[in-house]
């Protein structure tokens, strides 16, 4: 049965420039803001009994759509349907007196949920009980830490038995012992039927707390499906926009934009374009883009790209790549839909443009003549232009500007041509490959296993020797590069991680084939399931290089292993390994 049912979702806010202008749109009229599009066209199920998690960057929707499914904000369009009684902690706090006593507030709350004096009398004990906070309960709120608070909130949300509970963040305060209470009574909770939304910005969390997982990005659903799939993909995806945007060397690299396709930009698409800074380095400000049309002559085609749709390679017209590129959110500039175009960390470089086969169709010659036109409003004066990837020659090749003039309310109209000399189908598929190989990181990992005993496995007895085996091929010789593995319990429980660097394993002027292998023949890991995740980086130093200045590869979830308890009823915890004792008579 579906507990909560969510069909095409969206929320507007107004966004002034000036807040006089707020004054003059109520006197006189007119449209003098914009409006931001915090979810657009959400829809979503959750079934009652499911555990889901929500995870996205910051200012991904995720606390928004949370307190639209509560009733704590009213869409703009799109509708809600909700199957039972819905406990909401969406603060720190309920509705906290911060003068009152815990238990004046525990009362406090539990009215404003409905409850019955009677019932709230056996409410108190059980909140008492599981929050421990002892004599604390009888003192003001204001005298609480934030992990107390967390705690009697908590206790409170989930005290009235609710049949949906909705949790954005807050147990993330909690220290380790509660946290494991609390992740007990959401088993308890969802085991009686009940759904369960979570939104946490902590990976290891929401895989231990969720069995399904929605990706959250630009106020819609990037993904969702299993936790674990989902998870290491939106891990893999912050590890790569961190490697780009907090390292020196990356950086200063990612400043320009290189002429050469990257492997995110070599698809099997008949041609891509992409939107970027005429000045050949990456977005220095927030560019607003509508009325994108592409026109062919000889195809008799004239489109004009919606930009809400997202990449489909079975469309034969094509679409605007909204997941690799750095297109962002939908937005409405004095109320005409355009779409923003800013710098974003990890992505393929400008608002990348997928050209199908029906709208590519090229002359007899082989030559592909394209008009490409679009309106552009920009918070500064950096100029825009339109690249081509010419795969004949494996470059990204600029379009001519035709025309560029000024349209009413700041907009400005920009008309380009491209010229493409297309090959023939099968000298593409060559060309791709070509190019895919040269985009190929220095260092690659070609494979992550486990090893008992000299065989591959995936699994060994508690403190029996194992061994992780990290192949990589040098494509580029380079100065120095390492291998690192991280472990991680499949609870999201942060375990192990070592750089081949610590001990004495750089590799210095690789080429070739090299194996890496971590031994480790005093196993002290305790029985569970475990995922490890492998990367390749440019040389174990500390502190000179760490964070490391180059990242060249990372695989997440590379490898799964699971540690066999030696005896079923003997649980060791984390760490499986006997150490000795010693007695003295005292």
């Amino acid at each position: 049965m579906t507990a909560i049912a969510v069909e095409g979702l969206s929320v507007a806010y107004k966004l002034y420039g000036k807040p006089v202008d707020i004054l003059r749109e109520a006197l006189f009229g007119g449209r003098r803001h914009d409006k931001f599009w915090a979810l657009r066209d959400i829809s979503l199920k959750v079934r009652e009994g499911e555990r889901v998690g929500v995870v996205g960057p910051n200012g991904a929707g995720k606390s928004t759509l949370l307190k639209v499914i509560a009733g704590n904000l009213t869409p703009t369009s799109g509708r809600v349907r909700v199957n039972g009684k819905i406990s909401s902690l969406l603060s720190m706090v309920p509705a906290w007196d911060e003068s009152a006593t815990g238990l004046e507030n525990i009362r406090f709350n539990l009215l404003l949920q409905g409850m019955s004096r009677s019932a709230i009398s056996r409410a108190i004990e059980d909140i008492v009980e599981f929050t421990e906070l002892g004599a604390f309960i009888h003192q003001p709120v204001r005298t609480y830490s934030t992990g107390m608070g967390s705690r009697l909130s908590f206790a409170i949300a989930t005290a009235t038995e609710p049949e949906i509970l909705i949790v954005d963040e807050v147990l993330g305060t909690g220290d380790g012992y509660f946290a494991a209470k609390a992740h007990r009574r959401m088993q308890e909770f969802c085991s009686r039927g009940r759904a369960f939304l979570f939104v946490s910005h902590s990976i290891a969390a929401v895989q231990q707390m969720c069995s399904t997982v929605i990706w959250m990005q630009n106020g819609g659903i990037r993904a969702s499906g299993d936790a674990q799939s989902v998870l290491a993909k939106y891990e893999l995806d912050y590890r790569q926009s961190e490697d780009e945007a907090t390292r020196g060397k990356a950086i200063q690299a990612g400043m320009v934009v290189s002429s050469k396709p990257s492997p995110g930009e070599i698809g099997k698409e008949a041609l891509r374009l992409r939107l970027v800074p005429a000045n050949g380095l990456r977005f220095s400000t927030t560019h607003y883009v509508k009325d994108l049309r592409v026109s062919n002559d000889l195809a008799k085609l004239d489109v004009k790209f919606p930009l809400t749709m997202a990449i489909d390679e079975t469309d034969e017209i094509g679409s605007l790549d909204l997941i690799s590129g750095e297109w962002g959110r939908l937005h409405e500039r004095y109320g005409v839909e355009c779409r923003t175009l800013q710098r974003a960390s990890g992505r393929n470089p400008g608002g990348q443009i997928v050209i199908g086969h029906k709208l590519a169709l090229a002359a007899p010659s082989g030559m592909m003549t394209l008009d490409v036109s679009l309106e552009v409003a920009s918070q500064d004066l950096e100029s825009l232009t339109i690249e081509a990837l010419d795969l004949r020659a494996g470059v990204w090749k600029q379009a001519t500007l035709l025309r560029k003039q000024d349209a009413k309310d700041g907009w400005q109209q920009l008309d380009f041509r491209v010229e493409v000399q297309l090959p023939k189908e099968e000298i593409a598929f060559q060309v791709r490959e070509s190019l895919l190989k040269q985009a190929k990181s220095e260092v690659e990992i070609t494979s992550v296993e486990m090893y008992v005993s000299g065989k591959s496995a995936h699994s060994v007895k508690e403190r029996e020797s194992f061994e992780i085996v990290v192949d990589v091929v040098f494509n580029e010789k380079v100065p120095v590069a390492d291998v690192g593995i991280k472990i991680s319990r499949v609870d999201g429980t942060y375990v192990y991680w070592q750089s081949s660097g610590m001990a004495d394993a750089n590799i210095y002027n690789g080429c070739g084939r090299r194996r890496f292998t971590f031994q480790f023949h005093d196993n002290v890991f305790g029985a569970g399931e475990y995922f490890v995740n492998a990367y390749a980086a440019d040389g174990w130093k500390f502190p000179e290089n760490y964070p490391y200045s180059q990242v060249f590869q990372r695989l997440v979830n590379a490898l799964s292993f699971r540690i066999v308890p030696i005896d079923q009823d003997l649980d060791c915890g984390v760490v499986a390994k006997l150490f000795p004792v010693r007695v003295d008579e005292l």
